[in-house]
């Protein structure tokens, strides 16, 4: 069989690989539909067998999901791109966890699949209690200090888990560090000052229908700053970069702070964008935050990043909301 790797079907546009089985398994109206794409990859790669993809490192299994419009999609495999070293990786070929279905695409114009997460589920870092004693320290701290803000809780338990034994959950994913080439790339942020991601980060990638993605979409300070920058005659976004920040939600005050969204469009009376943010610490003075407990909490967890106990990474929350026709 040829090289899986890299493969791209120009008539499907995308980098599925089809079966025999697939073929085999389709009604005529599906075998109609996919007829020139199935040609195309005949004539460039051939039509492999399923066990020809299983546990094969060039390909990824995309389970079952549906989009959006309620279209259903069934499972299938990708060619892998160059870059992607990973058999934990899922979907795209750059996520593990266990909620989203990011492609190239989809990323680019907000289109993380949907699942049945509940807006107040939260990952299980209890097992941080038994780690180091700065770690176990920092954890008791972001546990009671963070305990009426679940979206600052767990960003920061992220961050203290360093990515090891990190919980799997359905409201995110994990990008690997091997990913962030490919992530700088698709949101087009790898000329941005201030915005490129650092080689070797992780990042966490929030389902659109998870509770934190809700808690933005939802939060009329950020609908406020997002409208602000649209201009109604030419119906066009002023810019490709809105900056955001958060004052009035104590929750997204501590767990965003200030972030900027990306790729804006509204459509139909729908505003979809990208929130995106990195996670690292500032120290900050009495004047920029004046709660003691919580500039204790900012300034303990930037001493320990500072000797590399604490994990940087950034952050995508796909943005949605209505704003009218």
């Amino acid at each position: 069989m040829t090289n899986l790797k890299n493969f791209f079907n120009k008539i499907a546009n995308n980098n599925r690989i089809y079966t025999a089985e697939d073929i085999g398994n389709m009604t005529s109206k599906e075998f109609a539909e996919n007829e020139k794409a199935i040609n195309y990859q005949m004539k460039n790669l051939g039509i492999p067998r399923q066990s020809d993809l299983t546990n094969n490192s060039d390909v990824v299994y995309v389970h079952a999901y549906t989009k959006d419009d309620g279209t259903k999609v069934k499972a299938h495999y990708r060619s892998k791109p160059d870059g992607v070293g990973s058999n934990n990786y899922q979907n795209d070929g750059v996520t593990t966890g266990g909620a989203s279905n990011v492609n190239n695409l989809n990323m680019k114009n907000s289109g993380i699949k949907s699942t049945d997460a509940k807006n107040t589920q939260t990952a299980d870092f209890s097992y941080l209690e038994n780690t180091n004693l700065i770690t176990k320290h920092l954890a008791k701290f972001n546990a009671e200090k963070n305990a009426n803000r679940p979206d600052a809780r767990e960003l920061m338990n992220i961050a203290l888990s360093g990515f090891k034994n990190l919980p799997e959950h359905p409201e995110f994913n994990i990008f690997q560090p091997e990913a962030v080439d490919y992530v700088n790339n698709q949101l087009d942020i790898k000329a941005s000052k201030g915005l490129t991601i650092p080689k070797n980060w992780h990042g966490v990638i929030y389902d659109k229908n998870s509770g934190f993605a809700k808690r933005l979409s939802n939060s009329p300070e950020l609908q406020t700053q997002i409208i602000s920058q649209y201009d109604k005659k030419s119906k066009k976004f002023t810019t490709n970069q809105i900056g955001i920040g958060f004052t009035q939600d104590k929750n997204l005050n501590y767990s965003i702070g200030h972030g900027t969204i990306l790729n804006p469009k509204i459509e139909n009376g729908v505003f979809r964008g990208i929130l995106f943010d990195k996670y690292d610490y500032k120290w900050l003075s009495k004047e920029e935050l004046p709660n003691l407990e919580t500039r204790k909490l900012n300034n303990s967890a930037y001493t320990i990043q500072t000797f590399k106990k604490l994990t940087n990474y950034y952050v995508i929350i796909p943005i949605h909301f209505n704003i009218g026709k």
